[in-house]
C-alpha cells in the first residue's frame, strides 16, 4: 500500500545499486493514482524530492489524442511522469587529481547533493540534483579526513562545498566537438514552436531531432534567425527583478545562448514535459539532449574556460511550424 508519508530521500537512497533507475518527484505533492489516468482514485501523495524505483513507463491518450506518460511505480500505482525527473544513485571515488588553477568542470551524479557552506559545515537550507553542472575551483578535506569539492557559484561568486563522492569531473573527451568536420554554414538549427522540437540540418538534411518546452508567454521564445554564439557549461539561472515567476536554479547545464537578452537552450531538472510550452522564453531540453545540442553547434567551449562567446554561431531558425522553415 502506498503511504501517504514519504521517506526521507537520504535514507531511501541506500541500497540502491547504480543501474536502478530512480525518479526524483518535482511537486510539492504528487497523487498515485490506481490507474495511469488523472481521474482515477489516488492511493496517497509523493512529496516534492521524495526518491522512489520508477522500473516501468506507460502511455496513454487523453481525449485530444495527446499521448501521456506514466511511471507505474507497482501493479495498480501510477504518477505522472511529467513531475518525475529520472535520475541513478552513482557515487563516486576518490579522485586524488589536483583541481587546475583555472578549475574545472563538474557534474552531480547521485539525486540529492545537501549545500555546505564549509566542509562539514551545513548552515545553509539548498541542495543541488542529478545532473547539475558546476564550475569546481578547489579540492580539500575535512576532520576526519573526507573529501570535498569546492564550488564556484557563477552569479553571487561566493563559494559552496559538496561531498566529492557526488560530484564527478568532467573529462575532455566527453565534450569533443560533434561533426566539427562539417562547415560552420552548414549546419543550422530549426525551432518548431507549434510542434514544441527542435532539428539539426547539416547540407539541409535533417540529422537529428529532440523535443523541447519553449516560453509560455507569446513572444518570450523570439521568432526569427539567431546563432548560438555564448555558451557556457553550466550557469545559476535566476529570473529578473521585473518577473513575477520568481525562480533561482542552480548548475543548469550545457548553456547554449541565441539572444543578448539570455533565451538559450540548455538541460531542465525540474520538469519532465516535453513537447509542452512551460519556461520564461528559455528552450529547455533533457539533459543529454542539451549536451549534444552544446557539442554540436559552434563555437566550440574550450575545455578549460567556463564561459566563450565569438563573433559567429550557428543558425538557428526560430519558426511557428514546419511549413515556416527556412529552406535557404
Amino acid at each position: 500500500m502506498m503511504m501517504s508519508e514519504a521517506k526521507p530521500a537520504s535514507a531511501a537512497l541506500f541500497g540502491w545499486g547504480p543501474d536502478v533507475r530512480l525518479g526524483r518527484i518535482l511537486r510539492y505533492k504528487l497523487q498515485v493514482k490506481t490507474e495511469p489516468d488523472h481521474l482515477a482514485d489516488s492511493l496517497g501523495m509523493l512529496v516534492y524530492d521524495e526518491v522512489l524505483p520508477i522500473p516501468k513507463m506507460v502511455y496513454t491518450r487523453n481525449i485530444y489524442g495527446k499521448r501521456l506518460s506514466w511511471y507505474e511505480l507497482a501493479p495498480g500505482q501510477y504518477v505522472d511522469a511529467t513531475w518525475v525527473q529520472p535520475v541513478f544513485n552513482r557515487p563516486n571515488p576518490i579522485d586524488n587529481r589536483p583541481i587546475p588553477d583555472e578549475g574545472c568542470l563538474g557534474q552531480i551524479t547521485v539525486p540529492l547533493s545537501p549545500v555546505y557552506s564549509k566542509p562539514n559545515v551545513r548552515d545553509i537550507h539548498r541542495t543541488f540534483y542529478y545532473e547539475n553542472n558546476f564550475w569546481i575551483i578547489g579540492r580539500s578535506r575535512d576532520e576526519r579526513g573526507f573529501p570535498w569539492y569546492e564550488i564556484w557559484d557563477d552569479l553571487s561568486g561566493v563559494s559552496y562545498f559538496l561531498p566529492a563522492k557526488d560530484v564527478r569531473r568532467i573529462e575532455p573527451e566527453e565534450v569533443t566537438p560533434l561533426r566539427a568536420e562539417v562547415p560552420q554554414d552548414q549546419k543550422r538549427l530549426v525551432l518548431e514552436l507549434a510542434n514544441q522540437v527542435v532539428r539539426a540540418y547539416e547540407f539541409n538534411k535533417p540529422v537529428w531531432e529532440a523535443p523541447v518546452s519553449s516560453g509560455e508567454k507569446n513572444g518570450s521564445t523570439p521568432l526569427g534567425r539567431w546563432i548560438t554564439n555564448r555558451k557556457r557549461p553550466c550557469r545559476r539561472m535566476v529570473n529578473e527583478p521585473h518577473n513575477p515567476n520568481v525562480y533561482d536554479l542552480p548548475g543548469v547545464p550545457w548553456v547554449s545562448y541565441i539572444t543578448i537578452q539570455g533565451v538559450a537552450f540548455h538541460g531542465t531538472f525540474w520538469h519532465s514535459n516535453w513537447g509542452e510550452v512551460m519556461s520564461n522564453g528559455c528552450i529547455n531540453m533533457k539533459n543529454d539532449d542539451a549536451k549534444w545540442l552544446y557539442r554540436w553547434t559552434t563555437p566550440a567551449v574550450p575545455f578549460n574556460q567556463y564561459y566563450h562567446d565569438d563573433v559567429l554561431g550557428t543558425r538557428v531558425d526560430v519558426v511557428m511550424g514546419w511549413g515556416d522553415t527556412p529552406k535557404e
